[in-house]
């Protein structure tokens, strides 16, 4: 699993359309302030270990939100960020264990729907710790 954390002031993320992907979520619009954006992707090598890996990426996300004072994530799944993709069906899967564990840890936390495109909002704070990429194995 790979992701990209970006410290946001503002957010917003409006559905546009489906994407091509077998499974496509019902998709709201998502809005929130002072925020962590996790563009999140799951890879083929994760599929025999769902459960490890998404609690190792959800401690790490918990520890960059701390550092932060950030009680706000957002999940994104981003497919686009590297050549082996796991299958849509762990995608979702995993998606749902970080969320679960994020939540249980206290966070505010919004997935965005998986298989659907959205226009995008943002406005980024400019820190040397607001741009963070991880690669959890």
């Amino acid at each position: 699993m790979r992701f990209l954390a970006w410290h946001l002031d503002k957010f917003r993320a409006v559905p546009t359309e489906r994407g091509r992907s077998p499974i496509v979520e019902e998709a709201t619009e998502v809005e929130t302030e002072n925020t962590i954006l996790v563009f999140a992707n799951f890879e083929k090598s994760d599929e025999s270990n769902q459960a490890i890996i998404a609690e190792k990426a959800s401690a790490e996300i918990s520890t960059i939100a701390k550092n932060l004072k950030v009680s706000s994530i957002v999940l994104n799944p981003f497919a686009h960020l590297f050549a082996e993709p796991s299958s849509p069906e762990t995608a979702v899967s995993m998606l749902k264990l970080v969320e679960a564990s994020l939540m249980s840890n206290g966070f505010q936390v919004q997935r965005m729907a998986f298989g659907m495109f959205y226009e995008l909002e943002l406005k980024a704070k400019g820190h040397r710790y607001s741009r963070i990429a991880r690669r959890i194995e």
